[in-house]
């Protein structure tokens, strides 16, 4: 009995069998944990590109609108729906074409932020929505106007102007239901060519 015992504990036949089974589970739990790390990975890589497309739509609109605040103050005249329509604008929110004019120039208030005009979106069917908000006015420093009410500095009188500055507040959206938002505040320099 002692030596049946002994030639038992000797035989390696089913040892390979553990081990080749072993090693297969190892395999199996590294692939399984690799296919959900790839997965994983896979959907960052897909939510961050959907944030650079919405953040890029709202940079748009931050982009394009103060050539559209330019223009109006430039031409000291509404810009109408012809107008906005070239720079792929529309009236928003029960803004026409005089109410945004009069936010443009000071003329009103503020709106608390309600949207004043928007950018259709055609690659994602959305819309880019753009508020306009004038939040104050500058003198440019020696410039003409220092020059008028008697003050002295340097280069008085060659330059000209006052600057006005906007906060364009900019909403875009992005494929499945991802938003940016983008703030900016815009100068407009008058009296200076360009001015933009």
């Amino acid at each position: 009995m002692n030596q049946s015992v002994k030639k038992i504990l000797s035989d390696e036949r089913g040892s390979v069998i553990i081990a080749a089974v072993l090693i297969l589970v190892t395999l199996t739990i590294m692939g399984i944990w690799a296919s959900n790390t790839t997965v994983t990975e896979y959907q960052i890589a897909s939510n961050d590109q959907f944030h650079k497309i919405a953040f890029t739509n709202a940079d748009s609109g931050v982009y394009v609108t103060p050539k559209l605040v330019s223009k109006a103050i430039n031409e000291s005249a509404p810009q109408g729906s012809t107008v906005m329509g070239l720079f792929g604008f529309a009236f928003e929110n029960n803004t026409d074409e005089n109410a945004l004019y009069d936010q443009i120039l000071g003329y009103t208030d503020w709106d608390n932020g309600i949207t004043d005009i928007s950018m259709a979106n055609d690659v994602y069917n959305d819309t880019i929505e753009v508020d306009i908000q004038r939040t104050r006015q500058q003198l440019v420093a020696g410039g003409g106007v220092e020059f008028a009410s008697g003050a002295e500095g340097v280069g008085v009188g060659s330059t000209g102007g006052v600057n006005i500055y906007y906060m364009l507040d900019s909403i875009g959206p992005g494929p499945r239901q991802s938003v940016a938002n983008v703030r900016a505040e815009y100068r407009k320099v008058l009296g200076i060519a360009g001015g933009l």
